[in-house]
């Protein structure tokens, strides 16, 4: 009874599959002849076939965008790192414009006092980290010819002065420390002597020691003196900005801010030989070329 009743189940299984194929088979996009059962088939799976058919195209789009995209991350990339050479290149060539600017200036600085000194450039190569105003390092030392107490210039004006060298390098004490004092003079009326001490600042200086009774004005030019020995006569240091009364009442002070920009100290001279620095001091010592040491 129960291998009757397989038989049965089997036979009805087997009709069922070749109905089947027999409807797809009459219901194929590829029948041209069209039988009313083929007809109503095709019309109830027509919006059936859309939707596949939408849903294809949707996923063609889905897979060409995510392949467009890819591609379009690949050359956003190289985009990126040409920019990123671009911007090197054109850095490195507007560091070196400045660097031939720079050089020029010194070139002709030098050429300009070749009759008052004999100078020596050289090339800032270190700081002082806890004291970036105090001093510096220059590339050149004993090897070179440079020396204690040396002055250091630059076209802009006066930087300092050696205190210490090694065989190939050089510390020089910043006018701006507060431990260096320059001997200075007002250029305009050119008999003022006084003493530029540092405010350990990069901006301003500080002239002491100015009789009381002097005129002062802002804007007037600051130089070395000459006294004392240390600084050659006639280097520019920087231009009064104020004018101040001490608590005392019997000197002046004045606030000087340096023609030297010393947050951008990269190159310098070193004196190495004072040939004649009198033609750069004030008429009153007989000489009509003051500022020139330094000056633009």
């Amino acid at each position: 009874m129960a291998v009757k009743k397989g038989a049965v189940l089997t036979g009805l299984l087997l009709f069922g599959v070749l109905a089947l194929f027999g409807v797809m088979k009459a219901t194929g996009w590829e029948t041209t002849i069209l039988f009313p059962v083929t007809r109503a088939v095709r019309e109830a799976a027509a919006p059936l076939e859309k939707g596949i058919a939408k849903m294809r195209g949707g996923v063609s789009d889905l897979l060409a965008y995510f392949g467009d995209n890819k591609a379009l991350r690949r050359e956003n990339e190289e985009l990126k790192k040409q920019i990123a050479a671009l911007e090197e290149k054109v850095n490195t060539i507007k560091e070196k414009e400045m660097e031939n600017e720079r050089l020029r200036a010194l070139l002709n600085y030098q050429e300009e006092t070749a009759a008052g000194y004999e100078l020596a450039l050289a090339k800032v190569i270190g700081r002082d980290p806890g004291n970036w105003y105090k001093t510096v390092i220059i590339n050149k030392g004993k090897k070179q010819g440079v020396e204690r107490n040396m002055a250091v210039v630059t076209h802009e004006g006066l930087v300092g002065v050696v205190i210490n060298t090694t065989s190939n390098t050089a510390e020089v004490l910043l006018i701006l420390d507060a431990e260096s004092g320059v001997g200075a003079r007002i250029l305009e009326s050119r008999v003022t002597p006084g003493v530029v001490v540092g405010t350990g600042r990069s901006d301003y200086l500080q002239m002491i020691h100015l009789p009381h009774d002097i005129p002062l004005e802002k804007g007037q030019t600051v130089i070395t003196s000459g006294l004392g020995g240390l600084y050659p006569g006639g280097i520019r240091i920087g231009s009064i900005v104020e004018v101040s009364l001490d608590p005392s009442r019997v000197v002046k002070n004045a606030l000087v801010q340096p023609f030297v920009d010393f947050s951008r100290l990269e190159e310098v001279f070193v004196i190495m030989k004072v040939i004649d620095s009198s033609q750069y001091l004030p008429a009153e010592t007989g000489n009509v070329k003051a500022g020139a040491a330094g000056g633009s």
